[in-house]
């Protein structure tokens, strides 16, 4: 009897371990995931950029092409393209994500 209940106690030992390892496996195997970046939309980023260089009126022919897929993380920094009405030469943007929260801060270039 001594001898079944050593061997039961021994059985519970083993598989506590082995249901504590596991746990440590998972937990950091998720803690090690990196979770996806925040990008900034592109449309909602055009209009953004749009607004602060032209104080908010932008012409009904200008044209503003920024890249796609932008982390939105404070102090990256990119460029965008500008075409005023004639559309004859593109002037660069440098934009600023100045938030975490999507918020740009934009200048013409030169």
């Amino acid at each position: 009897m001594s001898d079944q209940r050593n061997f039961a106690r021994t059985v519970v030992a083993l598989s506590s371990v082995v249901v504590a390892g596991c746990a440590v496996a998972v937990t950091i195997k998720v803690m090690s995931t990196d979770p996806q970046p925040r990008v900034l939309d592109q449309d909602g980023l055009e209009r953004q950029v749009m607004a602060d260089i032209q104080g908010g009126r932008p012409g009904p022919a200008d044209r503003l092409s920024c890249p796609a897929s932008v982390v939105a993380d404070k102090g990256n920094k990119f460029e965008c393209r500008y075409w005023d009405a004639d559309l004859s030469t593109a002037k660069f943007v440098e934009v600023e994500v100045v938030s975490d929260q999507g918020k740009v801060s934009a200048a013409f270039l030169g």
